[in-house]
């Protein structure tokens, strides 16, 4: 068994593309801090980059609706119990979870019974839904490491103390915003259907659909859809055909996000980024019937974007559900392609911005991580 004084490993996991991207840079924080610093657990490709040792890649864990979650059960039981062993053997100085609440939370009540800390990056979105699980928050999470500021109150609200961090994107794009020019000639309109082969089966088909609309009607000349990682980019080919006004981008976010005029997009993460690039946009989202229906019991806010979300107010419309069709969304997209109404659109976004604030949130969580396991260390009897 490790000895707690001299530790220096961390187990983390992330279940999503989008925990990829922060692990990532919450990893090459911490080895900037301390070197010694070792990462088990789970994560993808960016991760594993940085210095993580993978007990599971984040390809494996990508499941969407209750469907979904119940046919992988006896996989899912048993990533369980083999993270529960590791943490068990390796007994590390904390475990970091990000986001992916279905697991994770539970996860740290079985981290917490072993006597290991449990810090939490990127909250839940419990504030929108599952309130009750604030109570669990409460009782098995030491440390929860906040990304927006309203976070902080709601946490604190249930006698939680939450760090607030900032938002690890603006530390990706900060200096990378560059708002296309309305005047310029070629139309471009971006499609992104998410980082899940699931709502990549769900919402690209009537995405290409949309942007048939479009380039037929002459509204745009080309379409680009931007690959994620863990997709194949065959999964993306198929769908196109022989479309080839229709274009995957497979290298830098910012440079995709630079060149739309709007943007077609799955409600998730990337409503944040395209709002953060000043995109103006449609959020579309479409899941299964069983999962929509307790998804609408659970939601007690009037938007789900994240972008309308941070904003305060409505950015962009969003088409749920049997609401989004290629005939509403091209009406939408169209009335956001007008050069005057753009222009507006782009300003008011600039909100997104703002709110998100300066640069620096990866580092500060991992200096407020290696400061949190430097106390406990110490007070580990020799």
């Amino acid at each position: 068994m490790a000895d707690l004084r001299l530790n220096k490993s961390v187990v983390m996991i992330a279940g999503e593309v989008s925990g990829d991207i922060h692990g990532s840079r919450l990893i090459a924080s911490l080895k900037s801090i301390d070197p010694l610093i070792q990462v088990h657990g789970i994560g993808g490709d960016l991760m594993i980059k940085e210095g993580l040792e993978p007990v599971y890649h984040i390809e494996q864990m990508a499941f969407l609706g209750v469907g979904e979650i119940i046919r992988h059960l006896p996989f899912i039981r048993r990533v369980f119990k083999k993270m529960t062993d590791l943490v068990q053997v390796e007994r590390p100085a904390a475990v970091i979870l990000i986001d992916y609440p279905g697991f994770n939370l539970r996860f740290a009540k079985k981290v917490k019974s072993l006597g290991i800390p449990v810090i939490y990056y990127i909250s839940p979105q419990l504030w929108a839904w599952g309130k009750r699980r604030v109570y669990k928050i409460k009782k098995y999470v030491q440390m929860m490491l906040v990304i927006f500021p309203f976070e902080k109150d709601f946490y604190e609200e249930y006698g939680i103390r939450a760090a607030y961090v900032g938002h690890p994107l603006v530390d990706i794009f900060f200096d990378a915003v560059s708002p296309k020019k309305t005047e310029e000639k070629e139309k471009v309109l971006g499609l992104l259907p998410g980082s899940r082969r699931q709502e990549l089966e769900k919402l690209l088909p009537d995405m290409v659909r949309t942007a048939k609309c479009l380039k037929t009607s002459g509204q745009i000349d080309k379409a680009v859809i931007l690959k994620v990682s863990t997709i194949p980019i065959e999964e993306y080919q198929k769908y196109i055909l022989n479309d080839s006004y229709i274009r995957i981008h497979e290298t830098r976010p910012a440079d995709f996000y630079n060149m739309l005029d709007v943007a077609l997009v799955s409600s998730g993460t990337a409503t944040l980024e395209t709002a953060y690039f000043q995109v103006p946009m449609v959020i579309v989202y479409r899941v299964g019937a069983l999962t929509w229906f307790f998804g609408r019991l659970l939601v007690k806010l009037d938007a789900i974007g994240l972008a309308n979300i941070v904003a305060g107010e409505p950015m962009a419309m969003e088409l749920l559900q049997k609401d989004f069709n290629p005939q509403r969304a091209e009406s939408e997209l169209r009335q956001l392609l007008d050069p005057e109404r753009n222009a507006e659109v782009r300003q008011q976004l600039a909100i997104i911005k703002e709110k998100l604030g300066a640069p620096g949130a990866s580092r500060r969580a991992a200096e407020l991580i290696v400061s949190f396991i430097s106390r406990r260390r110490s007070r580990i009897p020799s």
